[in-house]
């Protein structure tokens, strides 16, 4: 029984794995190819692309008339942004954990989304010893 060749049973290191959809001018291409009546297979191999993809692309192509990637959803936010952007404008003073509290989620929650939606925290200034405490050793040093 063969399996087929080292490198293909470790597994092939030239092909790097990829979450984002190929390009469109790449899918046009693929399907130019295939329209001139090449194999699906020859085009896998000169494109250096898998066979299925090129299987979905092409089957795509002929059913809908379309070979676009499908738009990817992803995970959807479970709070209203509306709403999360409103409290923060409306309680500047509040802490992450507040906010957090006051939607459900934990602090590094709050803090994500406080990053996302581009709101910056303000820094609290140093309390009065720490202050002091600052101006001592700078006026020793002089």
């Amino acid at each position: 029984m063969s399996y087929g060749t080292k490198d293909a049973i470790i597994g092939r290191k030239e092909k790097e794995m990829s979450t984002s959809p190929y390009s469109l001018d790449l899918r046009e291409k693929v399907i130019k190819f295939l329209s001139l009546g090449n194999s699906q297979r020859l085009a896998s191999q000169v494109f250096n692309i898998s066979k299925t993809t090129v299987s979905t692309w092409f089957v795509r192509y002929k059913k809908d008339g379309n070979y676009a990637p499908k738009k990817r959803l992803g995970a959807q936010p479970k709070i209203e942004i509306s709403k999360f952007t409103k409290y923060v404008e409306d309680h500047p003073n509040s802490t992450t954990a507040l906010i957090g509290k006051h939607f459900s989620m934990t602090a590094n929650g709050a803090r994500y989304w406080l990053k996302k939606l581009a709101f910056s925290y303000k820094k609290k200034p140093l309390p009065t010893w720490k202050q002091a405490k600052t101006n001592e050793i700078n006026t020793k040093k002089l």
